[in-house]
């Protein structure tokens, strides 16, 4: 038997880079809120930011035309542009919200189900990963089997 696997790169909005003035102040409001470190001050803040990337990621998916299969492996990129630090830990919960969208999603925000459910025997998900310049840009690798 034959493994057939296919890998796709979903290129992603530029959350780190999408400020936007909210109450006077300025933030970017899909990245400050689903970081590993940020607490939103209410649940719909929250609500928006997870419906943003599940549309963002349920929009790109099907446009790459990723197909339904057996197992999925996920891997969220991000190559800020320059040398800044960052903790790696804290781009899983954006990673989690994005595999919810390739898996079956929310009850409120349904998502493609390429795979029944996000538990580990239906997709891995790879540590997220942070590249060093030249490389610049946020994307997701998806690879199907």
């Amino acid at each position: 038997m034959t493994d057939t696997r296919q890998a796709y790169r979903l290129v992603l909005p530029r959350y780190d880079l999408a400020w936007e003035v909210v109450r006077g102040k300025r933030k970017r409001f899909v990245w400050d809120t689903l970081r590993g470190n940020s607490r939103p001050p209410h649940w719909a803040v929250r609500h928006r930011a997870v419906k943003q990337v599940i549309h963002d990621v349920a929009t790109l998916a099907r446009a790459a035309k990723i197909p339904a299969g057996h197992h999925l492996t996920v891997q969220l990129i991000w190559a800020p542009g320059n040398r800044r630090t960052a903790d790696v830990d804290n781009l899983v919960p954006l990673q989690k919200v994005m595999c919810d969208a390739l898996a079956r999603g929310r009850k409120d925000l349904p998502g493609l189900h390429l795979v029944p459910d996000d538990r580990p025997e239906f997709m891995t998900k790879r540590m997220p990963d942070i590249l060093l310049p030249p490389v610049e840009g946020l994307w997701l690798l998806v690879e199907v089997a």
